[in-house]
Order: structure tokens, then C-alpha cells, then sequence
């Protein structure tokens, strides 16, 4: 007599249907990025997210912000990746704002990033200069202050909110000593502080012999750089002000803002 084996107690093999971080992907052949429905799951004030915006806005790729925070589950997508930016193209999803880059510039720009291209993007994340960046904000009174007042210090006609917002950011700064402490145990920045990539990205700049990263025109290196520069400038922070001196980036920087700025800001 045959005994059929029962399928319940098979063990089933699950796979993430997108892709972890920093692992490549390869788009579905023949999309139109003008005319795919793009969404982005991103917040505002994120530095990853305000680049991949970047990237989009200078190339004038249509896209639906869908705000989402780092851990937050959504509908009708994989919520295996649980951090931010989180790209679908026509449904296909793409994860990691250094893998959406990589995917999409060869799209948008027309060629491939170069290996030296890669790598430079690439340091632009946690333990590079976005994360020395989001330390030495988070590290300091000033950081703080600043960060507090960019969010929440828009004018009011609340007398009382008129005089507890200049208050607030100061109260806020004095809590400085806390993050510092647990930044030493954090990942941020710890390949280098933001004045040693800025140095390093300047000397880019002059190896390739044109104002941008990319030679006569704004590529997205340019856009990757300028998103992370844009949002702490945005939040007020000391130090991303003081890269563009000390770095010999302010032209750069004002250049490709501008650029920008024409097309559609990131905020």
C-alpha cells in the first residue's frame, strides 16, 4: 500500500521577494521610468531619502511619496527591508538608496556609474559621510539647537508658542551629552569624520577637470552628495556648513542647488 506523504509538515522555503541592502537588482526589461508609477517610501528630513528625491527631481522622474518611517510595515509591499528609502517601479521593488542609484543611473544619466563613481556614492551612507554628518549634529548643542529649530520653529501667531520655540531649541541642545555618549556605540561615521569625505570628494572634483563630480554635467554623484549636504543644511547644522568652507565644495554645492532648484526642490 502507497502512504502519501501529507504536504503540511513539508517545511516551506521563504525568500524575500526584494532586495536586502546593498545587494543589486536588475530591472524588468523595457521600463519607461516617465511613465512607470514610482512610488518612494521615504520621510522628509531623512538623508538617504532626500537624495534618492534628488535624483528624481533633476531628472524630472514623476514619483508618489509615500511616507514611511524605518520599521513601518506597508501594504502591498515586502516589509522585509525594514529601513528607508523603499522604491517600487511598477510594482518591482528596490530597496537601499546606494543600490537605487546604481540601478537607475545608467536610465537617467545614460551610462553606467564607474567603479571610482560607485565607490564615492557609497561612502555616502551610515559609516561614511551622511552618518559622520548625523553624529556630529546629534553630538553637539548646537545640532541639536539647530535641528529643533528647523522643525519646529516655523512662525506662529500663538503668543505663547512665539516665546517657547526660541526657548525649546536651547533646552533641547543641553541634552547634547546623551547622544554623544551613545553615538560611540553607534556605526555613524565610523569610517571617518565629514571634513575627511568632504576633503576626499573635493579631490574628485578636481581629477575629473570639470565643476562636477561627473566632468561639465551634474550627475548623480552630484545628487547624492548634494541631497545628504541639502537636508543637514536644512535642519541647520553647524557642520555641514562648515565641509563647504573647509572643503572647497560651497561653489560646487551652490551650483548643483541651483540646478536643482529649477527643476523641483527636494523640500
Amino acid at each position: 500500500m502507497i502512504v502519501e506523504e501529507s504536504t503540511a509538515e513539508k517545511p516551506t522555503l521563504e525568500r524575500a521577494t526584494s532586495n536586502k541592502e546593498g545587494e543589486d537588482v536588475v530591472l524588468p526589461p523595457n521600463v519607461d521610468l516617465k511613465k512607470a508609477k514610482i512610488v518612494l517610501y521615504e520621510f522628509s528630513f531623512s538623508p538617504p531619502c532626500a537624495k534618492v528625491r534628488a535624483l528624481l527631481n533633476f531628472y524630472s522622474i514623476p514619483f508618489e511619496s509615500n511616507t514611511t518611517t524605518p520599521g513601518q510595515s506597508k501594504e502591498g509591499i515586502d516589509n522585509a527591508y525594514k529601513k528607508v528609502p523603499r522604491m517600487t517601479i511598477d510594482g518591482f521593488q528596490i530597496n537601499d538608496s546606494a543600490v537605487i542609484f546604481r540601478t537607475l543611473a545608467p536610465l537617467l544619466s545614460g551610462s553606467p556609474l564607474t567603479a571610482a563613481e560607485v565607490e564615492l556614492e557609497k561612502s555616502n551612507n551610515v559609516r561614511g559621510f551622511m552618518g559622520a554628518l548625523e553624529k556630529e549634529t546629534a553630538s553637539s548643542f548646537w545640532g541639536i539647537a539647530g535641528a529643533v529649530d528647523a522643525l519646529y520653529g516655523t512662525p506662529s501667531s500663538s503668543l505663547s508658542a512665539y516665546l517657547v520655540k526660541p526657548v525649546a531649541k536651547y533646552a533641547a541642545g543641553l541634552v547634547w551629552p546623551l547622544p554623544w555618549t551613545l553615538m560611540h556605540f553607534a556605526p555613524h561615521g565610523s569610517d571617518g569624520d565629514s571634513l575627511k569625505f568632504a576633503h576626499r570628494y573635493y579631490g574628485h572634483l578636481l581629477a575629473t577637470g570639470g565643476p562636477y563630480f561627473h566632468g561639465e554635467k551634474i550627475g548623480p554623484v552630484d545628487l547624492s552628495i548634494y541631497g545628504t549636504l541639502k537636508t543637514f543644511l536644512v535642519m541647520h547644522a553647524p557642520m555641514a556648513d562648515h565641509v563647504l568652507d573647509a572643503a572647497e565644495l560651497r561653489s560646487w554645492f551652490e551650483k548643483v542647488d541651483a540646478a536643482v532648484e529649477a527643476v523641483k526642490p527636494i523640500f
